[in-house]
């Protein structure tokens, strides 16, 4: 019998793991989910929505760079681009981090189709 083969979606979770020297046991601390669960992830390539948000957060990737749809720059956010932040988008981060597993779902799925400043792309216009 052959061992079970990793998905891409699971590369790409084991890369980036080895990336933050981090362990599958510390990813599923972070999504409030069992080692299995994680496990299973990347074995089998299929991640809920709910999860997926979580484990990219997590990772500090993208849901898009997680599922492997673009992996430009999969690096964490170095402090200078945390000071970058303006108040609103610092308040943002840190309601998204108070939030319930359901509640950063919702913050997520908001963000992702409200209108975005046409000079920057970002959701707040720089003042």
């Amino acid at each position: 019998m052959m061992p079970p083969m990793n998905s891409p979606f699971g590369n790409i979770i084991k890369q980036r793991l080895a990336d933050l020297k981090k362990t599958q046991e510390w990813l599923a601390e972070e999504c409030g989910v069992s080692k299995n669960a994680v496990s299973k992830w990347i074995r089998d390539g299929k991640i809920s929505r709910a999860n997926a948000v979580e484990a990219a957060r997590a990772l500090g990737l993208t849901v898009d760079q997680l599922l492997g749809q673009t992996l430009v720059d999969a690096s964490p956010p170095s402090e200078t681009t945390l000071e970058r932040l303006d108040a609103q988008e610092k308040r943002l981060l840190e309601l998204y981090r108070q939030a319930t597993k359901d509640g950063k779902l919702m913050i997520y799925g908001a963000a992702s189709v409200a209108p975005k400043d046409s000079d920057t792309g970002h959701l707040f216009p720089r003042q």
